[in-house]
């Protein structure tokens, strides 16, 4: 194997890593439907969100070294679009998506009572949106690094 080729594998693997979570977070927090059960459901989530970041990391850099050594990829439109949408999703994922859990779990912590409060409710739509959105876009990245359209 060479080492581009290699390079290849790990930046695979960390695609694997790094976006397949976004696949499975949201179905992971429908099952969140009591206090103890979101509770859980948030502990899963920030133990997962350790190896997510550093697939993710992993996979921008990879993708990165790679430019550097066949740099006409840096003329290639599919290319430059995965490396933003790279961006996009991440921001969704851990700018949107993970302050707004942080928030959330703050506030299940710090409530009194068995219920969910609507607030918590309201963040878990937009967390499982934005979650989806991640889910999106990382098929389109797959896609467009598949087939190379352009």
């Amino acid at each position: 194997m060479t080492l581009y080729g290699g390079l290849v594998l790990i930046h695979v693997l960390a695609a694997v890593i790094g976006m397949g979570p976004s696949f499975i977070f949201p179905v992971i927090q429908s099952f969140g439907t009591t206090k103890e059960s979101l509770q859980l459901v948030n502990k899963i989530m920030e133990k997962a969100e350790k190896v997510v970041t550093i697939g993710s990391i992993v996979l921008l850099l990879t993708g990165l070294v790679m430019g550097v050594m066949n740099p006409h990829l840096f003329t290639q439109i599919w290319y430059i679009a995965s490396i933003i949408l790279y961006f996009v999703a991440h921001y969704l994922a851990v700018g949107f998506a993970g302050k707004r859990t942080k928030k959330a779990a703050a506030l299940l912590n710090n409530h009194q009572g068995d219920d969910i409060p609507n607030e918590i409710l309201t963040l878990n739509k937009t967390i499982g949106m934005a979650g989806m959105g991640s889910a999106l876009i990382a098929i389109v990245m797959i896609i467009l690094m598949s087939v190379k359209p352009f």
